[in-house]
């Protein structure tokens, strides 16, 4: 009898989920005993003014989101061995503190990228700082649009 129950609660488990994925949505629509079924997925359903309001309020919505997004300023005196004009850090001339402006570079990667320099010349590419312990993949992917090998 219990195992009759278990498989009772699976099967409806699984038909929720089927009606969800699809789309279909359950709800009130009014006064008591008034019930609708909706989807996701309906062509014309919506008023051309319900679709205007709704991209005023998406407008409205992606002007408070570009608000609260910090200026980028570019610093008065910035550090030394950073690139003003291009707002690029060239890492075969950058010192240690224009390297630490990089995102997840701290001094001891600075110090290391400044040594691999040292070591083996200047970079040719900027994926060659992929060559440096400490940087990796994903903090080449964060770097790779800030730094140049001029």
């Amino acid at each position: 009898m219990e195992s009759k129950n278990i498989a009772k609660a699976f099967v409806t488990l699984v038909v929720i989920a089927a009606v969800f994925a699809t789309g279909l949505y359950f709800g009130r629509t009014g006064g008591p005993g008034d019930f609708t079924v909706t989807t996701q997925y309906a062509v014309g359903a919506v008023s051309e003014a319900e679709l205007n309001e709704l991209a005023a309020q998406l407008a409205e919505r992606a002007e408070r989101e570009a608000a609260r997004q910090p200026a980028v300023v570019t610093p008065v005196n910035p550090p030394s061995g950073t690139e003003v004009d291009s707002g690029l850090v060239n890492i075969n001339t950058a010192d240690a503190n224009g390297l630490m402006t990089l995102p997840g570079v701290g001094p001891a990667i600075a110090e290391r990228i400044i040594a691999h320099r040292e070591a083996h010349g200047p970079f040719r590419i900027i994926e060659e700082i992929t060559d440096v312990s400490g940087i990796g993949s994903a903090r080449f992917a964060d770097i790779r649009d800030l730094i140049t090998v001029e």
